[in-house]
């Protein structure tokens, strides 16, 4: 494509509280985001690293073939991570980097793509609302497309979608497929971060 041969993507979801040194307890019905056994295993990684690899894999239109996870959890002491920062192969050759976390209440939740011809970059964009910028600059394409916030927008894109698929007897945009891919790469990243090795995904089969 325009980009030439992708080499390098990153993204990052972050984000907290100024003088926050830990995020409070969750509380009520959120409790169950606390209890290692009831979120599985993973907390952040949970939360928001798996949108970030959900974007990867359909930007690159690649799939994950190892990870290696440097987590401040998954240990005896804190079993629940509040930072994690994740390397990713893909089967394409491309190799990302993955950041979440609780703690940066700065964060600047950015995407990048860069290729041997050009890159992709999204400035704001990983939010649960629909905003921020998309620049793309190549050697054959140049253009920026900016996002008008919209608060829940993705949600309310991914639901009007999966009723569009239900009247028009069509798989949805995100398919089981894409859901079981992303659960094989979360196991592989807490088992990383618990290890301290890189894991090789074993995909399933369908």
């Amino acid at each position: 494509g325009a980009l030439g041969k992708v080499v390098l993507a990153q993204g990052q979801w972050g984000f907290g509280v100024r003088g926050q040194g830990a995020p409070p307890p969750r509380t009520g019905l959120r409790q169950w985001w606390d209890d290692p056994e009831m979120i599985g295993g993973a907390s952040t990684i949970m939360g928001t690293g798996v949108h970030v690899v959900d974007l990867l894999r359909f930007l690159l239109g690649q799939e994950v073939t190892e990870v290696t996870a440097i987590t401040d959890g998954q240990t005896n002491q804190q079993q629940l991570e509040q930072l994690a920062t994740m390397t990713l192969r893909f089967d394409g050759g491309t190799i990302a980097t993955v950041c979440c976390g609780r703690l940066m209440p700065d964060s600047r939740n950015d995407f990048a793509v860069y290729g041997s011809d050009g890159r992709v970059t999204g400035r704001a964009t990983l939010w649960e609302s629909r905003q921020g910028r998309v620049e793309v600059v190549s050697e054959t394409v140049n253009r920026t497309h900016t996002c008008p916030s919209e608060y829940l927008g993705n949600f309310i894109a991914e639901l009007q979608d999966f009723h569009a698929a239900i009247e028009e007897d069509r798989e949805p945009a995100a398919t089981g497929v894409d859901g079981l891919r992303v659960v094989e790469v979360t196991l592989a990243l807490i088992e990383s971060a618990q290890s301290a090795r890189t894991v090789k995904i074993q995909p399933v089969e369908v």
